[in-house]
């Protein structure tokens, strides 16, 4: 015998499921709860912010990687600055609204730099043994405005 699943509303029409939760929450009626649901949601968001902040961390990084493998690609420098540019202001951001992501970026650096290190390999078309075996820039330190020495010249703003 078949077992018939009715919808939930969260299956249904997640916008009206979340405006039903807020209420209830609000009203401290737990035990009304989708807990299932909610639960799942809640882990979802915090995948979410991981993963933006280890997309733009590698973004930023293999742009800086061809910034300096790469300085004769004088067509590219200003999308790669602006990549950049952006990609920090996103993880500064990011670091700002959950100050423990920090934590999970220093945990992570050395995977995602390999990341990084490939992409640029690939998009440059060099071998990756062109680039740093780690990597010499701290993302951190880029949030605070301070680039590499090699790299200044790019962001420089007068």
């Amino acid at each position: 015998m078949m077992t018939v699943t009715t919808p939930t509303l969260y299956d249904v029409d997640y916008v009206d499921w979340i405006a039903e939760t807020v209420a209830r929450l609000k009203a401290k009626d737990f035990a009304s709860l989708d807990l299932e649901n909610l639960i799942e949601e809640m882990e979802s968001l915090g995948r979410s912010e991981r993963h933006a902040l280890s997309s733009q961390w590698i973004r930023v990084v293999k742009h800086l990687l061809k910034l300096e493998a790469q300085p004769q690609a004088t067509d590219y420098h200003n999308s790669w600055v602006s990549s950049i540019l952006d990609g920090v202001r996103e993880i500064t951001e990011l670091v700002e609204v959950s100050p423990s992501l920090k934590n999970y970026l220093r945990s992570n650096e050395v995977k995602w730099y390999q990341k990084s290190r490939q992409e640029a390999s690939i998009e440059t078309r060099l071998p990756q043994a062109q680039f740093p075996e780690s990597c010499p820039y701290d993302v951190l330190d880029l949030i605070a405005g301070n680039y590499p020495e090699s790299l200044r010249y790019f962001f420089v703003i007068e």
